[in-house]
């Protein structure tokens, strides 16, 4: 067999460090690709956008069903838990159609993957997109239908320029956004992954929902949203026009999470003890709504992660830290006793203002936008501050609405005013 080096050229003006040179030499020993088979040498090519070095290469069925790696890390030497990509999906029509395609001879290209022995060894092509095509790739080889496929193969990665391919990948299909901040946050470091566990927000070992979850599990958009609204509550002044707000999701990070983020102190009581007793109304939320016999809806029961109701509940949080004994009201709404589920989600469905919403309207804690979100905060002011009994009633909820559009209404006026 010819020796690495033979095996590929360098074009004139690349100049791949020793690293990675080291490295595509021991690819090339340990996979014959179909290139080498018919003797034609392959080029060492560079991702200017990435900083990367990597070779295209045509690899057989069996070698990649045996050698690749779905489940890539960010950080090995942090955990090989956290696996960088979107989870498979294949109960999906796209799945089926490539299923399909494989089971009756198609050749994929640019399956992109990076060779690294640096954890799970016997798999090093470690894959950063193609992951459904290599899974319908193997759904072929069980039936011996065995052909080469292309691969775009990196060498020699930093955890930035991991983070910056795996997006491109990602984002060049289908793909959630949640995925994306869950990369995002990733190459930021493992503080909010961290805090989520710590408050049982997320279970050990678990990582953030790469997209909206039936089963509840919290995307890096909520997180992010609740240490948002706990600091922008706990900054207002009392006589503020309050509301809230939900961080955006997609590429780039939400500007007022990328300004806070670096102020945050992750051990503050405070802190804590808020997304504590948040995991604590999520789990109640579900287990009551679950458990019953009517309105037995998963909108119901992951009422407390709708990004509405996520934001304005933290930022009430942060607005009664100077109000002690309503901020135990606020709180008490994760210690309600049975029968009822805490967020009273079939009233907040229920509320509206006759003569003023739609008959479209979904009712509290549905959608996004501002008036949404300062009806939501009312609600868990109202229920806080004003109302004799704890809990969230229907006639609260209408009140609340009420309670905002009044607010509203005067702001509007008084800006109104200092324009004439």
């Amino acid at each position: 067999m010819k020796s690495g080096r033979e095996s590929f050229t360098i074009p004139q003006g690349f100049s791949p460090d020793p690293n990675v040179k080291e490295k595509i030499e021991e690819f090339l020993k340990v996979f014959q690709t179909f290139e080498e088979k018919n003797g034609v040498k392959l080029l060492i090519m560079f991702d200017k956008r990435s900083e990367a070095y990597y070779i295209n290469c045509h690899l057989d069925s069996k070698v990649l069903v045996s050698k690749t790696d779905l489940d890539t890390v960010l950080d090995p030497t942090e955990s090989e838990d956290y696996k960088l990509n979107r989870g498979i999906y294949i109960d999906t029509y796209a799945y089926r159609l490539m299923k399909d395609d494989a089971l009756k001879g198609r050749s994929f290209e640019d399956l992109v993957m990076e060779y690294d022995t640096s954890y799970r060894s016997d798999m090093p092509l470690k894959v950063f997109g193609g992951q459904h095509r290599i899974m319908a790739i193997k759904e072929a080889t069980k039936k011996n239908v065995l052909v080469v496929h292309g691969v775009r193969v990196y060498f020699g990665l930093s955890i930035e320029q991991k983070v910056n391919i795996a997006m491109a990948n990602n984002t060049s299909i289908a793909v959630s956004n949640d995925l994306l901040d869950r990369m995002q946050e990733d190459l930021l470091g493992t503080e909010l992954r961290n805090w989520s566990q710590t408050i049982k927000l997320l279970s050990e070992g678990q990582n953030f929902a790469d997209k909206r979850s039936p089963e509840g599990i919290p995307t890096v958009r909520i997180a992010r949203t609740l240490l948002v609204n706990f600091y922008h509550g706990k900054d207002s002044k009392e006589d503020d026009f309050h509301l809230p707000i939900v961080c955006i999701s997609g590429p780039g990070i939400d500007e007022h999470y990328k300004n806070l983020r670096d102020k945050i102190d992750w051990s503050d009581n405070a802190l804590q003890t808020m997304g504590r007793k948040f995991a604590q109304l999520h789990k109640l939320q579900r287990g009551r709504v679950l458990s019953r016999d009517t309105h037995k809806y998963l909108e119901f029961a992951n009422k407390a992660m709708h990004p509405c109701v996520a934001a304005s509940w933290a930022y009430t949080v942060g607005f009664l830290l100077r109000k002690p004994r309503a901020l135990e009201n606020h709180y008490a709404l994760g210690d309600l006793a049975p029968p009822g589920d805490p967020l009273t989600a079939t009233a907040l469905s229920n509320a509206r203002l006759k003569g003023v919403d739609p008959d479209t309207y979904r009712g509290l804690g549905a959608r996004i936008n501002n008036v949404e979100l300062g009806r939501m905060l009312e609600v868990f002011l109202l229920q806080a501050i004003k109302a004799k009994q704890r809990g969230i009633t229907q006639k609260l909820a209408n009140v609340a609405i009420k309670s905002y559009e009044a607010k509203r209404t005067k702001r509007d006026a008084e800006r109104a005013l200092k324009g004439i």
